[in-house]
Order: structure tokens, then sequence, then C-alpha cells
């Protein structure tokens, strides 16, 4: 799913190693892309583009199938345990195809406007999704609806839901009255009911970030009035620091607790459970694009200057690869070390996995030729005696 598991941490801990910046493979689609990649059973790679297509990759690149939406598709893909995949499109259409790309059901209804939430699949199997019609729905996995939680203001959810480990629900709300924006964060029940609101004290302070949550209870996310704000499972606000742009980004957390999140002033920001910040990186241009975790805790993430970045977690560089066009994509961290993203410029890239430490190769060429010296000195001379 969008962000790895149901918090949206965006961590991988399960990957055998951290990604290297060589380009293992590019695949061409017909137009921009700013879905976010999903990985699905065997590593088959899920990702959409404004061409109106959902396309199925193997892991070494090549075609597995694609789908034809003929609209948009910058919901990123979810993937059930049994391979079917659910995506939504800007048309309204909210979709479950088999793991082969054939066609399970479509919903056009009862979704009025653009589906760019991404699904979350819960552990019983329903499905959430948002939509910017005002709600948030819980589907079956047989395309009927179980429940749907509107809001009192007129306004939309882009947000992608998070769950806390009671299965309560979590996501941004982008609220329109009077002329006027602003965001709030919204609690639910598993059963959809409503549980706090969290509103955001600044006008056009809309939440389109996806909120994040951690071991503690903590959710974590962004605002449009530059700030990433903590609160409590209670809705209580915790603290918020100030970035020099609106975050559309969403944050993760590292395994240590460290929440990371990307700016629209360029810069990537490491900030502590307490609120104070760590170190932040700046790039050349805005960062919406959602960070990912690796299991030795890089950092993985897409820049408005086409590049996509990885660093360590002190917040110096590892190394940055180019693209064509600008990242909107947020990476995904597959589990044999590989990374997966995409471009304006069209393209879906992958990035190869970590070659072993080099050092200890270079440990073992001078053992060698130890052994062969001492084979070439010594065994002659037993042999002789």
């Amino acid at each position: 799913m969008y962000r790895r598991d149901l918090s949206n941490t965006g961590k991988n801990e399960d990957a055998e190693r951290e990604a290297i910046e060589d380009i293992s493979w590019t695949f061409e689609t017909e137009d921009s892309i700013d879905s976010s990649p999903a990985i699905g059973p065997e590593g088959t790679v899920y990702i959409g583009s404004t061409d109106g297509n959902l396309y199925a990759l193997h892991p070494d690149g090549s075609l597995r199938w694609k789908y034809e939406a003929s609209s948009t598709i910058s919901s990123v893909p979810a993937i059930a345990e049994d391979g079917t995949v659910y995506f939504g499109t800007s048309a309204g259409r909210f979709y479950s195809l088999t793991s082969a790309g054939e066609e399970n059901w479509v919903l056009d209804e009862p979704f009025e406007t653009a589906i760019l939430s991404s699904p979350v699949i819960r552990e019983d199997d329903t499905v959430l999704i948002g939509s910017t019609d005002m709600d948030m729905y819980s589907i079956h996995p047989d395309g009927s609806i179980q429940w749907n939680y509107s809001h009192d203001q007129p306004g939309g959810i882009i947000s992608t839901p998070a769950l806390d480990s009671e299965g309560n629900i979590y996501f941004g709300f982008h609220a329109r009255a009077m002329g006027m924006n602003f965001g709030e964060l919204v609690s639910l029940d598993p059963e959809g009911n409503n549980r706090w609101h969290f509103t955001i004290p600044d006008l056009d302070g809309q939440v389109l970030s996806s909120p994040a949550v951690s071991e503690e209870g903590n959710i974590y996310f962004g605002s449009y009035n530059n700030k990433l704000y903590a609160l409590d499972g209670d809705g209580n606000e915790l603290w918020n620091h100030s970035t020099g742009g609106n975050i559309y980004s969403s944050p993760a957390i590292g395994e240590d607790g460290t929440i990371y999140v990307g700016s629209a002033d360029g810069n990537l920001y490491a900030i502590g459970p307490d609120g104070t910040e760590r170190w932040s990186f700046e790039t050349g241009g805005d960062i919406a694009s959602s960070p990912a975790v690796g299991p030795k805790g890089m950092i993985y993430f897409g820049s408005f200057d086409n590049h996509v970045y990885s660093l360590h977690p002190n917040g110096t560089e590892r190394w940055r690869v180019e693209t064509g066009d600008r990242v909107f994509s947020s990476p995904a961290l597959g589990n044999d070390g590989s990374l997966y993203f995409g471009s304006y410029d069209h393209n879906i890239y992958a990035l190869g996995e970590a070659r072993p430490d080099y050092r200890a190769r270079r440990i073992h060429i001078p053992l060698i030729f130890v052994i062969l010296i001492f084979l070439a000195v010594f065994l002659p001379k037993s042999e002789k005696n």
C-alpha cells in the first residue's frame, strides 16, 4: 500500500539491504507519473500514470499487464494478500482487479468527484478510500459499501487514512466555507463513527498530507500552513514545527522515532519525537514526495529539482539520481533492496539493490594471495622431505 503499512510509517524493516544509485531499468509510460508504486506478491510493481493506465511490471521491468482506466491515476494502488488490486481515478471511479489485471468490479457511484486518496486494506479485508466529495468509505471485497462517513462541512479528502493498533482511523480533510479554506485531522472509530476533529487554527491550513501513527499512538501530519503537527491519540496537540513552505509530503517514522517530512521550501526535515529539529537537507525544488526509510535507517525521497535522493540517518547525502523531470512520486523500497518511483518524464525507475560491502571483499583478496604464497613456498619443501 501507499506508505507500506496500516500506520503509514513509510518504513521497510524487511528489506534485505539498502538501495544503491545504479539504475536497473526504466519503463516508459505515455504521460507523466504522479502516482507512487506499490509492491505486490513476487515483487510485482504496480503504478498508475496520467495516461489513464495502471501498469503491473515484473521485477525485471518487463510489462506483466496494463489496465486501461481512461482517466488519470494519481491514487496509489493497494494489493490484497490474494493479489486483488484496488485503485481510484480522477474520474471518480474505484476499481477492483484480479492479480492478472482482469476487472472484478468498478464503482462510479456514490463517488461524485475525483479519487486522489489511496486505498487502505484493513485486517478484515475491507478497503478504506477517501474522495474529494467529502466522504470516507469502507468497502467490502465484493464492492458493496460497508459504511461511509460524511463531513459536516463542504470539502474533500486527498489524504490517505492511517490506522492505529486499535483500528481507529485518521485522515486529513480539506474544508471550504464562505470562500475560505481550512483543514482538519479527523479520527473515526473502526465502524466509521466520529471520535474527534483537530482543526488547524490558520486559514488555508488544508491537510492534504497523509498522517503517520507511531508505535506510541501519536499522530504526525503536515499542513498547508507550513507546519508539521503531532497529536496524541485523543486529538490533543503535543507540538508543531514550522517549515518554510506548505507540507504536502506525508511524514515517515524512523526506527528511533525520528519523523522525516518534506516541504515546499525544498528541504527535507528530521524532527525528534519531542518536536525538536535534528537537521534539514536542502534540495533545489519543492518536496511533495513522501520519504521512505530502509532497514539501516537510510532515507529516500524525490524533489521537484528532478532528483531522487538517499540520505544517511544523520542527514548527509548518500547519493542522488537525476531524472528527466520533477519527481512527485514517493519511492517504495522492495524487500530485495530495489527502489521504485515514477517521474514526470513519463518513466518508472528501478534502482539496484546494494552490493555486499566492498571492504569485506578487499579483505578476501590479500588472504587468497597469502594462501597461494604459502602453498608455493612451503608445499614443495614438504614434498622433498
